[in-house]
């Protein structure tokens, strides 16, 4: 199979095409411009896209929208609750970023179910669909997203995504390359960074405690003091949280 690769971030896009070359896929173009990955699409016809959501001044549905071409589209994201949400009720596929090796794996696996089984009328037909999907998925992008999904965050461990209700979120804490997010109900281990976590979460609710510690603010129960000044904080579930030298001034704010 044959694809193109439309991502802004020369990293994720070089991890991307080093992956899908060792699974034995032809990459032919990758591509950081939504304009001209449109043009690109169009002149190579790619069996599958890879694409981005965010691609600067244009995203990644302006592709979908402008391409006479329509390959099979797998999405890739960094972010996006209400996106994963509808490409799981579309029956489209995407991949959060980073990719890794065993979630490429099933996606690649089911795009070549598709070909085995179908004709290539059916092809054309099965495209067609998933072109149907696609513009619902844009609608939706693009409308207000429900209530039920504004205060869900998703969170990838192993081969699942949960998703999770801020409220439910007591702290998120980071240990080497794990990234454990401690709910009221279970503890989800990750390898999204706090500094991911910190750009999705909502700062009114969430604060930066220390280098290793994001808490919910709603979750604490106690501040504590001992006599050499140093600050931590209890949370409602009875675990201690250190409260960094340079984080104390956040502290601040929500206690005034």
């Amino acid at each position: 199979m044959k694809c193109v690769i439309v991502e802004d971030e020369k990293i994720q896009a070089l991890m991307l095409e080093k992956l899908l070359k060792e699974e034995g896929i032809d990459v032919l173009a990758i591509e950081n411009d939504a304009e001209k990955a449109v043009k690109i699409i169009d002149a190579l016809k790619p069996d599958m896209v890879f694409l981005d959501i965010n691609l600067g001044a244009y995203d990644g549905f302006y592709v979908i929208e402008n391409t006479s071409y329509k390959p099979y589209i797998v999405f890739t994201t960094a972010y996006s609750e209400y996106a994963v949400k509808a490409f799981e009720e579309n029956a489209i596929d995407y991949i959060l970023k980073p990719v890794s090796r065993e979630r490429l794996k099933k996606t690649l696996e089911r795009l070549e179910r598709l070909d085995q089984i179908a004709t290539v009328e059916d092809n054309k037909t099965k495209r067609g669909n998933q072109n149907v999907r696609i513009e619902r998925i844009i609608n939706q992008m693009r409308s207000e997203p429900s209530l039920s999904y504004r205060n869900k965050i998703p969170i990838e461990s192993d081969d699942e995504i949960s998703f999770v209700n801020f409220d439910d979120i007591i702290y998120i804490m980071s240990d080497n390359a794990i990234t454990c997010v401690v709910t009221n109900k279970e503890r989800y281990n990750t390898k999204e960074t706090l500094k991911e976590y910190e750009k999705k979460l909502p700062n009114d609710k969430f604060l930066r405690a220390h280098k290793s510690y994001i808490v919910s603010i709603d979750h604490i129960k106690k501040v504590l003091k001992n006599y050499l000044g140093s600050t931590s904080l209890m949370m409602d579930n009875d675990d201690i949280i250190p409260v960094g030298r340079v984080y104390k001034d956040n502290l601040k704010k929500i206690l005034q």
